[in-house]
């Protein structure tokens, strides 16, 4: 009897992942990683997590106003499926608060949350957490935060939940940390904590300040914050929906360190490789990992014949307006193969979720 019950568990686990409706998604965003980034991971890592993806794509990042994005306009177009403009957070170029995603997710009784290397009300993650039109007011963006009931935050940004005095702009912002824990989180302001205690109920992980420490100078990784998320949001039956973003990569090559670039590609290499191990043995989760813009203008110039000496090119310190790829895993990977638009990728995302 338990083998016929579990031949009928895989059956109907295999049936959803053909008809492409996955219970949960995991989107990796690689910020700034574009085709040459993935490529220096591909020839200088025979483990590397790219090549185990058998649907790949093509990204065109182009926003509403420019030519080149920035990452504001791209997240806002991975998590809503709209075009927008320059510097603003999940909000039409008419003003029109744009539905994300996560807020798709919730509707559905899911479970929602992000992890981060930069403050968590950065531009990619605030896209998926909440609205503005300057991505630079961080401290607004961090305040919709406790009222909107995510299921887990990880990265830095401590900083804009405190106790705040704009005399500038005479506001007063309130301490969202005791918000936060009379609404039931638990609130982690180290890693060593988090990854001790390891909790399953909801929580924040605010680690720092500002931006997490990079790559070379943690002693912990993305794919350990990704593990400790994935503890929480699993506990919910229905599902759930995960954003990981790989912040550094573009910060590394926004400054041309190559050292840098390829500690932070290393790192978000690993997540990768944590989403994967989970969504094969789930069976039901979509793993799709792409970048909001590519940054560096970046060509690999020489090495060695073993490459485990890469030199790299860079053309500029900001982005390009170079396609970026798309990497998909799991039940509804099909759909993101080919050349699209990143506004293509939401759309598509919040058609798994709503079965429309």
């Amino acid at each position: 009897m338990n083998k016929l019950l579990t031949l009928l568990l895989l059956f109907i686990v295999t049936l959803a992942g053909q008809n492409g409706k996955p219970k949960n998604i995991i989107i990796l965003i690689g910020d700034g990683m574009g085709l040459s980034q993935v490529s220096s991971s591909l020839v200088s890592d025979s483990s590397n997590a790219f090549q185990k993806f058998p649907t790949v794509g093509l990204s065109v990042t182009c926003s509403a106003d420019k030519l080149i994005t920035d990452s504001a306009a791209g997240a806002t177009a991975l998590a809503t499926g709209h075009k927008t403009n320059n510097k603003w957070i999940s909000v039409a170029p008419d003003g029109t608060i744009l539905k994300t995603v996560f807020e798709y997710a919730k509707d559905k009784g899911k479970a929602a949350g992000v992890v981060v290397t930069s403050t968590v009300s950065n531009a990619t993650p605030a896209c998926f957490l909440g609205h503005g039109t300057d991505r630079k007011k961080e401290r607004e963006l961090a305040a919709q935060y406790p009222d909107d009931n995510w299921d887990v935050i990880i990265g830095g940004g401590l900083k804009y939940f405190k106790p705040f005095n704009d005399t500038v702009n005479k506001k007063m912002f309130t301490d969202k940390i005791s918000k936060l824990h009379n609404s039931g989180y638990t609130v982690f302001t180290s890693a060593d904590s988090l990854l001790r205690l390891q909790p399953k109920n909801k929580f924040y992980a605010l680690l720092a300040e500002d931006g997490l420490p990079g790559a070379l100078s943690r002693n912990y990784t993305l794919a350990d914050l990704t593990n400790a998320a994935l503890r929480t949001v699993t506990r919910n039956k229905k599902g759930f929906i995960l954003m990981i973003e790989g912040s550094q990569i573009d910060w590394a090559l926004h400054d041309n360190k190559s050292r840098e670039f390829e500690a932070e590609m290393k790192d978000f290499n690993l997540a990768i490789h944590t989403a994967l191990d989970f969504a094969r043995k789930d069976g039901n989760t979509l793993v799709l990992v792409t970048a909001d813009h590519e940054t560096g203008g970046l060509a690999i110039a020489g090495g060695k014949t073993d490459t485990t000496a890469l030199s790299y090119a860079y053309t500029t310190k900001g982005h390009t307006a170079s396609a970026v790829g798309v990497f998909a895993f799991g039940p509804g990977a099909e759909k993101f193969g080919g050349i699209q638009h990143i506004s293509g990728i939401g759309k598509k995302l919040i058609k798994l979720l709503t079965n429309k």
